[in-house]
């Protein structure tokens, strides 16, 4: 059902920008996407999950349809993949950027960005990104953590934005020189979620589209539709 849910989602991303001519495509990948980080079923600090299958059957299944995906993005344009570590799965999602650098090591139109840190950075004219979980350090302060790890592409930049995941809910906010957005996540809530009453937020993905000089020029969404469960 994930894995149907997810290509649904990047079809329907697909065909409602498909007007736009793209220089480049950047692939974030992440953010909890494997949920576990082990075949116990745990959180990268041991915390209990609750899972769907084995954890091998799970780490082959998304491999193969994050590999599907881009092969379908870079008939679009070049591809920049990003992998970004949630607090979930910051280990096994580290060995899935590694297959996907394995398995794109000779295709000059793929780019895979699996450096070993929390937070990666992006620059596209002018724009600047910092793509990062989230679950750590304050959100009103990555405005100037940005200016402090990047000084020189934030001072090239005018469109500054942090993107991030981690609450399964959408938030954005500006102060700073920047934008901090959360992005909202296609999966159900599980019984954890439930049980602490977080239920009930839409299930979306997004896209934006950015101009190298005008920052982001269109987005779109894509919401699970209610009788998904």
């Amino acid at each position: 059902i994930a894995e149907r849910l997810f290509e649904t989602a990047l079809s329907m991303l697909i065909a409602r920008t498909n007007h736009h001519a793209f220089a480049r495509v950047l692939f974030v990948v992440g953010s909890d996407l494997l949920h576990a980080d082990n075949p116990n079923g745990t959180t990268t600090k041991g915390t209990p999950l609750d899972t769907e299958g084995r954890f091998a059957k799970t780490f082959w299944v998304t491999r193969k349809m994050l590999t599907r995906s881009i092969e379908r993005l870079r008939l679009i344009a070049p591809v920049d993949v990003v992998i970004v570590p949630g607090n979930h799965d910051t280990q096994s999602m580290f060995h899935m950027g590694d297959s996907l650098e394995c398995w794109y090591h000779d295709c000059p139109d793929v780019q895979v960005n699996n450096a070993p840190t929390q937070r990666k950075y992006y620059e596209f004219g002018k724009n600047m990104l910092l793509l990062t979980h989230g679950d750590k350090g304050k959100k009103p302060d990555y405005p100037l953590l940005m200016a402090t790890e990047q000084p020189e592409m934030f001072g090239r930049t005018r469109h500054r934005e942090a993107h991030t995941g981690h609450l399964h809910q959408l938030q954005i906010r500006e102060q700073h020189g920047g934008r901090v957005r959360v992005s909202p996540a296609l999966c159900a809530a599980d019984a954890w979620h439930s049980e602490m009453q977080r239920v009930g937020n839409a299930r979306a993905a997004e896209a934006f589209v950015w101009h190298e000089d005008e920052g982001i020029i269109c987005q779109t969404t894509w919401t699970v539709p209610p009788e998904e469960k």
